[in-house]
C-alpha cells in the first residue's frame, strides 16, 4: 500500500468525532450505527495496513534535519495496532448499552472516537519524537472520559491523571532531549539508534534512559508512580477497560519497549545500574499489584491493582534485554489485553444491573447474573495461568526467558511465581463470594432484581472470554510472528 494510507487510521476517526455532534441525529440508534460503523471501518483500515504494510515513510513535515513528525508500520507498530483494531469495536458496542442512560453520551463518544485515532497514531509513529507527541495528545483526550461524571470523585481523579501524566511527560521529554542531542532521534531501528558504546556506557546515558524509563513508566502505572490508575476506576466502564487494558497503559508499554530496544542499545544497557534501577521498580510494582489487589474490596479497583501487578509482569520481559524476553512481553501484552479487558467488563455489567460495587455487597449474585459470572470465571482462569489460556502462554515464555538469563532473570520469576500466588487468591476469592457466600444463604433476597445485561453488552464478554483461550490454544504463529519482530525481521 502507499504510505499516504498511513494517515487515514488517523483521520478517520478524528473527522468522526467532529461529524457525532455536528450530524444532530435525530435518535440513538442513528448515532450508534455512525459510531460503530466508522470504528469499525478504521478497524478495517488499520488490518489492511497490516496485511499490506507500506514499506517507505511519511514524513508530513521536519522541525530540524534530525527532527521530523513521521509515519511508519514495522512489526511492532502492528501489534500494537492490531490489539487496538481487535478490541475498539467491541469496546464501543458495549458503551452503547452502558452509556444508554448516562448523561452527556454525545461527548463521550465524541472523545472515545476520537482517542482511537490518537492511539493509532502512537502505533504508526517512525520515530521517538512523533510518538511522544501523540502520546502527549492522548492524555488529553482521555482526560474528558475520565472526568465524564463530573462529580467531586471524578474531577479529583482527573486531576491527579493529569498531574501524574505532566510529570511523565517532563521526564520522557528529557530522554527524547538526549536522544535528539546525540543523534538518536531519527527512526525507530530495533538495536538501538546510539550506537553500540565501545567502552562502559557514561552516566549521561544511563541517567537519560531511566528518566525515560520512569517517564514512560507512568502510564504503564510502574510502582511508585501508578496513583492514578485505581483512582481513574471511578470512569464509566468501556473507558476503564480501554485505559486498563488497551489505549493508555499499553501504550506506556509501548513507548517502553521503543525506548529500550529501538533508541538505547539493549547490549549498552545489559548489566548496567540503570537495568537494575529499572528491573526493582518493575519487580516492585508486581508483588505491590498483587498485593493489593487481595486487600481490595472495590471489585473495579481490585482489577486496577491486578493491571498494575500484569503490566510489570511485561516489563519485566522487556526488560531482560534477550530476544526471548521481548517475545515473552509482547505474548503477555495481548493475552492480558483480552482477558483485563473483559475482566472490566464483567464488573460493569455487575455496577451496571446492581449499581454495586464492592464484593461484600456481590455475595450470590452469580446465580442472577450467570452468563456474567460466567464469562468472569472463563477470563479469571486465564489471567491465573490456567493452561492453555492466553495467561499460561505469556507467563510461560516470560518464565523460560527468565530461567535461560541472568541472575536478575531468576529473581524474576520468582517475583512472578508469588505473584501467581496473589493472583489465584485474589481471583478465586471473587468466585467464591459470588457463589459460595455462606451456609443458609438466602439466595432470592440477593438476587432480587438482578439479571444479565442485553446482547450488546453479553457479545463482547463471549467474544472475549472465548478470545482468552483461543489466543493460548493457537498462540504459536503469534509467537513466530513475535521472533520476528525480536530478530529484527519486521
Amino acid at each position: 500500500m502507499n504510505e499516504k494510507f498511513l494517515l487515514l487510521p488517523i483521520l478517520i476517526p478524528a473527522l468522526s468525532a467532529l461529524l457525532i455532534p455536528t450530524l444532530k441525529f435525530p435518535d440513538k440508534k442513528l448515532r450508534n450505527i455512525f459510531i460503530e460503523s466508522a470504528v469499525l471501518l478504521n478497524t478495517f483500515i488499520i488490518i489492511l495496513l497490516v496485511m499490506y504494510p507500506p514499506q517507505n515513510t511519511l514524513t508530513l513535515f521536519r522541525l530540524s534535519e534530525r527532527a521530523g513528525f513521521a509515519l511508519k508500520l514495522d512489526g511492532l507498530g502492528m501489534v500494537f495496532a492490531t490489539l487496538i483494531a481487535l478490541l475498539w469495536p467491541l469496546t464501543t458496542l458495549y458503551a452503547f448499552e452502558y452509556m444508554s442512560h448516562e448523561h452527556r453520551q454525545t461527548s463521550f463518544f465524541g472523545w472515545f472516537v476520537l482517542t482511537y485515532g490518537v492511539v493509532s497514531g502512537i502505533a504508526l509513529s517512525s520515530d521517538l519524537l512523533t510518538l511522544y507527541l501523540f502520546y502527549e495528545v492522548m492524555t488529553l483526550t482521555t482526560l474528558p472520559l475520565v472526568m465524564h461524571e463530573m462529580d467531586g470523585r471524578a474531577r479529583y481523579a482527573g486531576r491527579k491523571y493529569l498531574l501524574y501524566s505532566v510529570g511523565g511527560a517532563s521526564c520522557a521529554f528529557i530522554a527524547l532531549t538526549y536522544t535528539m542531542s546525540q543523534g538518536g532521534g531519527e527512526f525507530f531501528t530495533l538495536g538501538g539508534t546510539l550506537g553500540v558504546w565501545p567502552n562502559e556506557p557514561d552516566n549521561m546515558f544511563l541517567c537519560a534512559y531511566l528518566i525515560g524509563f520512569i517517564g514512560f513508566g507512568v502510564k504503564a502505572a510502574v510502582f511508585p508512580f501508578h496513583g492514578w490508575l485505581p483512582s481513574a476506576s471511578v470512569a464509566p466502564t468501556p473507558v476503564t477497560a480501554l485505559l486498563h487494558a488497551v489505549a493508555v497503559v499499553k501504550a506506556g508499554i509501548f513507548a517502553i519497549i521503543r525506548l529500550t530496544w529501538y533508541v538505547f542499545e539493549p547490549e549498552s544497557l545489559a548489566g548496567t545500574w540503570a537495568q537494575w534501577a529499572a528491573f526493582g521498580l518493575v519487580c516492585m510494582t508486581i508483588i505491590y499489584g498483587s498485593s493489593m489487589a487481595v486487600a481490595t474490596q472495590h471489585l473495579k479497583r481490585r482489577f486496577a491493582y491486578s493491571t498494575i501487578s500484569q503490566l510489570s509482569y511485561i516489563l519485566l520481559g522487556v526488560l531482560l534485554l534477550t530476544p526471548e524476553g521481548l517475545v515473552g512481553a509482547l505474548t503477555h501484552m495481548g493475552g492480558h489485553a483480552v482477558i483485563k479487558m473483559n475482566l472490566f467488563f464483567c464488573a460493569g455489567a455487575i455496577l451496571c444491573q446492581t449499581e454495586r460495587e464492592y464484593l461484600f455487597d456481590m455475595r450470590g449474585i452469580g446465580l442472577g447474573m450467570p452468563r456474567t459470572s460466567l464469562a468472569l470465571l472463563i477470563s479469571g482462569l486465564a489471567l491465573c495461568g490456567l493452561p492453555p489460556s492466553a495467561g499460561f502462554m505469556g507467563k510461560w515464555q516470560l518464565g523460560t526467558a527468565g530461567a535461560a538469563s541472568s541472575s536478575l532473570g531468576h529473581a524474576g520469576v520468582a517475583m512472578l511465581a508469588i505473584s501467581a500466588v496473589l493472583t489465584v487468591l485474589y481471583v478465586f476469592s471473587i468466585f467464591s463470594i459470588f457463589i459460595m457466600p455462606g451456609k443458609n444463604f438466602d439466595f432470592a433476597t440477593a438476587n432480587e432484581g438482578v439479571r444479565d445485561p442485553g446482547l450488546q453488552m453479553l457479545i463482547p464478554l463471549g467474544v472475549l472470554a472465548l478470545g482468552a483461550w483461543l489466543y493460548g490454544l493457537y498462540s504459536e504463529p503469534l509467537i513466530n510472528f513475535f521472533n520476528k519482530i525480536a530478530q529484527g525481521l519486521l
